[in-house]
């Protein structure tokens, strides 16, 4: 992925979202029986929809995701943590039939740090509390 000069002095760089979705009714783990959410679809919604140039993202065999995302040049670590969620667009029932058919699972995102890499910064997220809505 090249980045240009404008995206490097962004403070925030690249924003990293990552974590493994289960299949349950708030995408989390319920001890080690608890199967992977695969092929399930992912997504950096924010509002206003320009605050990051975001695409769908798709869980592996393991329910695990990479979300990453670049931020309009002026926007802040506030501005992501108070207008985006992580939203799971693939209905639970995909999963596991007994689960509902009908609503999707969305987070909030919680700040885990910044680091330098190379030219340019990432910033690291994760999604906190997923609950279907």
């Amino acid at each position: 992925m090249a980045t240009s000069i404008a995206e490097a002095q962004n403070p925030l760089g690249i924003v990293h979202v990552n974590g493994t979705l289960y299949c349950t009714i708030n995408g989390g783990s319920n001890g080690p029986a608890t199967p992977p959410f695969s092929n399930a679809t992912v997504q950096l919604e924010c509002e206003p929809a320009n605050l990051v140039f975001s695409t769908n993202f798709t869980t592996n065999a393991a329910g695990g995701y990479d979300v990453i995302v670049i931020p309009s040049q002026n926007t802040t670590l506030n501005a992501i943590l108070s207008s985006c969620k992580l939203a799971v667009d693939t209905p639970l029932s995909d999963c596991n039939a007994n689960l509902p058919s009908v609503g999707r699972l969305v987070s909030t995102l919680q700040f885990v740090k910044t680091v330098p890499a190379g030219f340019f910064r990432v910033t690291y997220l994760i999604a906190t509390n997923f609950q279907l809505v």
